[in-house]
């Protein structure tokens, strides 16, 4: 999320960055007793009242961390600037996904001669093939996906819809937003998370053509980064 986030602050910004580290999905220990998405929420909210204290806050997520974001807009709207979801996952109550068929735009294989045994899932992965896109994973996505604990993953994935009173549209959420999706994203599709409309009447909603589930730095850096970019300053016109 920072090599995400970080090019789209000057150093003259106000706004402080907090990057954190979800249990099992990187170096922060899963413990035995997390099993479901209330206590992972559980968790982030205990973090922010930590962290944050009683501040308002902006909340920016990707994929999973969309969903958790979508959760805290639902949970205490009231605490937030803006909010942020970037190819958010959200599936229906059965865990099932809307999703288009994988597919390559612009494809070149001999860019991808040299891939770890971990790697050979990258060429699928893409919309399109670049070196840029392979550089941009190896530098900041494999090391996370080779220290994240897949055991709790799949625990997590066994009861991993949000708990009933997250899971229905809530009041619309009235502060600056954004909702980022890939038109290529076989991962978590894009047409559900459309049907949020109505309840992010300040959002900008952007499905990005030439984009799967990497839109950021990997797909479409430049558009990415505009949303981004004024995301942010919107939320600051707010402020002022």
């Amino acid at each position: 999320m920072a090599a995400d986030i970080e090019p789209n602050f000057s150093p003259a910004s106000s706004w402080k960055r907090i990057y954190f580290d979800l249990p099992g999905h990187g170096t922060t220990i899963a413990p035995s007793w997390l099993q479901t998405q209330s206590q992972m929420i559980e968790i982030v909210v205990e973090l922010i009242e930590q962290v944050v204290g009683q501040e308002k806050f902006a909340v920016i997520g990707n994929s999973y961390g969309g969903y958790l974001g979508l959760a805290l807009v639902r949970l205490m709207p009231g605490r937030l600037l803006g909010a942020a979801l970037v190819v958010p996952d959200l599936p229906d109550e059965t865990n099932l996904r809307e999703v288009p068929e994988k597919i390559t735009l612009r494809s070149d294989p001999s860019l991808f001669h040299d891939l770890e045994p971990d790697e050979e899932w990258i060429p699928s992965g893409l919309v399109e093939h670049s070196t840029d896109a392979l550089n941009q994973i190896r530098l900041t996505d494999m090391p996370a996906y080779r220290v994240a604990d897949y055991e709790f993953l799949a625990r997590l994935n066994v009861q991993y819809v949000l708990p009933p009173e997250l899971r229905v549209t809530a009041d619309p959420f009235e502060q600056p937003s954004l909702i980022a999706l890939g038109r290529q994203d076989s991962t978590v599709g894009f047409a559900r998370q459309l049907g949020l409309m109505g309840e992010f009447p300040r959002a900008t909603f952007a499905v990005v053509d030439f984009a799967g589930h990497y839109l950021g730095r990997v797909e479409r850096p430049r558009v990415y980064n505009a949303l981004i970019a004024d995301w942010i300053e919107r939320m600051d016109l707010e402020s002022r």
